[in-house]
C-alpha cells in the first residue's frame, strides 16, 4: 500500500512540474520584430484630413479600386476588414491599435494569401514641413529568406495601391 501511494505521489509530481515548465515557457515575453518593410508618402494636406481618411479604413478601403468584396465593422480597436486585392483573394484584418492623438493604426492580418503567418501593417501619420507624411511598415518574420523576399514584394505592391490612392486623394 505504501508502494501505491509513493508511486502516485511520484506521479503527481512529475505532472506538476511538467506542468510548470510548460507554464514557464508560455509566460516568456513576446520577441520584437523590425518592419522589414518601411514605405513614406508626403501629402499636399494637413494630418488631420489624412488621419480622419485613413482612420476610417471602411471608407479609405472602399477607395481603392483594387480592392473588392470588402466587409468592415468599424474604425475602433477590435473590428474586422475583410477583402481581396491581386494577390490576396481572402484577406483578413484587425485593427489591434487604434490611436487618434498619436496617429497611428495597426493591422494584425489574421488570413492572408501571403502566408500561414501573422503579418502586422502600421501606419503613421506625421508631418513634413507643411504636409502630412505616411509612414507604412511590414512586420513579419518567416525565417527563410526567399519567403521574406516573395513577401516583401507582395507587401511593397499593396502599398503602392495605398500609396496611389492617397496621392490621387490628397496631391
Amino acid at each position: 500500500m505504501k508502494l501505491k501511494c509513493i508511486r502516485l505521489y511520484l506521479v503527481v509530481a512529475v505532472i506538476a512540474f511538467s506542468s510548470g515548465l510548460q507554464l514557464m515557457a508560455q509566460m516568456q515575453p513576446a520577441k520584437r520584430i523590425a518592419p522589414k518593410v518601411i514605405k513614406g508618402v508626403t501629402l499636399k494636406a494637413s494630418t488631420h484630413d489624412v488621419w480622419a481618411y485613413i482612420s476610417s479604413p471602411g471608407d479609405f478601403y472602399a477607395s481603392i479600386e483594387e480592392v473588392k468584396d470588402l466587409k468592415c465593422s468599424g474604425n475602433k480597436q477590435g473590428a474586422q476588414i475583410s477583402f481581396s486585392i491581386p494577390g490576396d483573394k481572402r484577406r483578413v484584418q484587425e485593427i489591434s491599435v487604434l490611436d487618434n492623438q498619436e496617429r497611428i493604426m495597426v493591422y494584425y492580418i489574421t488570413q492572408s494569401d501571403y502566408y500561414n503567418q501573422p503579418l502586422v501593417y502600421r501606419i503613421l501619420v506625421g508631418r513634413d514641413e507643411d504636409n502630412a507624411y505616411v509612414q507604412f511598415e511590414g512586420i513579419f518574420s518567416t525565417g527563410d529568406a526567399t519567403q521574406d523576399k516573395k513577401i516583401e514584394k507582395l507587401i511593397i505592391s499593396e502599398w503602392m495601391l495605398m500609396q496611389n490612392n492617397l496621392e490621387k486623394k490628397f496631391n
